[in-house]
């Protein structure tokens, strides 16, 4: 007798539940069912501890099972889905797995199944479309654009070639984006059988704390809202990836006066090419403001011709305090240095003295991994006009470049997220976004302010 998914877990919200339940109607073992199931759903509706659930009771009912953890980047799928498998299994007896944390992988002694994990863009994806697997869970589908859609046939492939499983199944998690999202017309408008679409919102979850919804009020823009505090599937007209950004309510026409309070903040995205400018962004962060009121964009610059232009106009101060945010790709060493770029910013500022020997404080705060560019963008987004109509981020006159790229950087063409990075002023609006996200979502804030007293 098969035993039911819901005796692993008796904590589910009913939302669960109900789908679990579902997902098992669903499935015949005499004939070795194979099924693409697609929960859509908003933030915090608790999708992925499901699909993790799926995952885990999966390896084990059935002996010598595969199951595939999948998302774009390697990074996010270990801090996202994968940690949350971990926190499924923490109360199992540990000698009945083992974790390898480096490649993201568990394996189940006792029915001696495992789970792996792979990334859409990684060059080791490619081993992982070889495998032979009886499921895969895919974190936050949506991530993937149109000519990704061949990568998810390669690996769907892949699913239903283990004969002694008898439950096959793709279950892929997602927020709602456009309906012109391959992933709606794969689900939503298809007809085929062995496809089935569950929805949630937000208000499925009844262990949030109210204080986590007047958060999300505060993180999201009106439009985006729609996406992921209702879960709708809706297009959002506006051709600019900033679109809630308004000259009338972000953009102020006057030089900005420095708050001998607070330090002061700047942040790199790191380029090298044509086109692409390497570029840092000046800011203050007073309250929950962000205020953006100086730049620096050279295109065919390296990092020290960067902190030298910004010395030579007086950015930096010893008086004041100071930190670094940015790209986070900086920390790697390449061909043509020793030293990483942060490298070359800390010893610069270690060396910005003055007469008397006097530095000053300096902290850089970047971290391990980038943040998804979807999150970058509605963190953004919602700075600059949240759910409860606070205004939150400003632009100067001193940083025209910003006041442009925030205007009118768009989506690569065929993409559903991924910026036109061909214009010059588009770099300039991800080195604050890596700014604000790691400020705001990180709640990170309190270390910034701390460096007052040193």
């Amino acid at each position: 007798m098969t035993p039911t998914l819901t005796e692993f877990d008796p904590t589910r919200i009913p939302y669960q539940i109900e789908v679990l339940r579902d997902i098992r109607r669903r499935f015949d073992y005499k004939a070795h069912s194979f099924h693409e199931v697609l929960l859509s759903g908003s933030v915090g509706s608790a999708k992925s501890i499901l699909l993790a659930h799926v995952a885990v009771t999966h390896c084990l009912l059935y002996p010598r099972a595969r199951f595939c953890l999948a998302r774009r980047s390697m990074p996010d799928l270990k801090r996202t889905i994968f940690q949350t498998v971990l926190e499924h299994i923490e109360d199992m007896d540990s000698s009945l797995y083992s974790v390898n944390e480096t490649n993201a992988s568990i394996f189940f002694h006792s029915t001696k199944s495992e789970i792996i994990s792979t990334s859409w863009a990684d060059r080791k994806a490619k081993k992982a479309r070889s495998l032979q697997l009886s499921g895969i869970g895919f974190e936050e589908v949506t991530e993937n654009d149109d000519k990704d859609k061949r990568a998810y046939d390669e690996l769907r492939l892949r699913v239903n070639r283990l004969p002694h499983v008898p439950e096959q199944i793709i279950i892929a998690a997602t927020n709602p984006d456009a309906p012109s999202h391959w992933a709606y017309k794969h689900w939503i408008t298809s007809d085929e059988p062995n496809r089935h679409v569950y929805y949630s919102v937000t208000t499925d979850n009844p262990f949030l704390p109210a204080s986590y919804i007047e958060q999300l009020k505060k993180d999201l823009d009106p439009k985006m809202a729609e996406r992921m505090l209702h879960g709708k599937w809706i297009e959002i007209e506006d051709e600019v990836v900033y679109y809630a950004y308004s000259r009338e309510r972000n953009f102020i026409n006057s030089s900005y006066e420095i708050d001998p309070r607070y330090p002061v903040g700047f942040s790199f995205d790191f380029n090298i090419g044509v086109g692409k400018p390497m570029s840092c962004v000046f800011f203050q962060i007073k309250g929950d403001e962000f205020h953006f009121f100086n730049e620096v964009v050279i295109e065919g610059a390296r990092t020290e011709n960067i902190m030298e232009d910004a010395a030579s106009r007086g950015l930096f101060d010893i008086s004041r305090s100071y930190f670094c945010n940015g790209d986070a790709t900086g920390k790697r060493r390449d061909t043509r240095s020793k030293h990483s770029d942060y490298d070359i910013i800390t010893e610069f500022m270690r060396r910005f003295r003055n007469k008397r020997g006097e530095a000053p404080a300096f902290d850089l705060n970047v971290p391990t991994a980038n943040p998804p560019i979807r999150d970058r963008h509605n963190l953004m987004n919602a700075y600059c006009l949240n759910l409860k109509k606070e205004v939150r981020l400003f632009v100067y006159k001193d940083a025209p470049t910003m006041d442009e790229g925030m205007r009118l950087t768009k989506l690569r063409t065929g993409s559903h997220y991924i910026e036109d990075d061909s214009k010059y002023y588009q770099h300039i609006t991800t080195a604050a976004g890596y700014a604000v996200h790691y400020h705001s979502s990180n709640r990170n804030r309190n270390n910034a302010v701390q460096m007052i007293k040193r």
